[in-house]
């Protein structure tokens, strides 16, 4: 029964974010936005779910928790960019810099969500 629910759950966490991006995609751009501001508020919203997903599949696929390694990549993902916004404009707006760091996480991790979702079903298949 616990096991189950446990099931569940991880289930959720897994499949939850593309459902969630298209869901959010959907009402944005039902609510008169255009496209690319629709396609940016779903990347906004559900970023920290493609975090928690891939931190799960990861765990899940090779049984090592990345959980404590995640952030430390994710803070020097952001001094790298505060570096180069440094290096280019010698004035760090950190809300752009925020912005940009947001944005290249939502493709980082679900192009990482993308590829450990067909490394798993391949794998189950062989």
């Amino acid at each position: 029964m616990i096991i189950d629910v446990i099931a569940f759950i991880i289930g959720i966490i897994v499949t939850l974010p593309m459902l969630a991006t298209w869901g959010v995609y959907y009402i944005a751009s039902g609510a008169g936005w255009n496209q690319w501001k629709a396609i940016h508020t779903a990347a906004n919203w559900t970023t920290l779910l493609y975090i928690l997903a891939v931190s799960t599949m990861l765990y899940m696929m090779f049984g090592i928790d990345y959980v404590e390694m995640i952030p430390v990549f994710l803070m020097t993902l952001f001094i790298v960019i505060v570096v180069i916004r440094w290096k280019r404009h010698t004035e760090v707006v950190f809300s752009k810099a925020f912005k940009i760091f947001w944005r290249v996480c939502f493709l980082l991790f679900a192009c990482l969500y993308g590829l450990l979702a067909i490394t798993g079903i391949i794998g189950h298949f062989l």
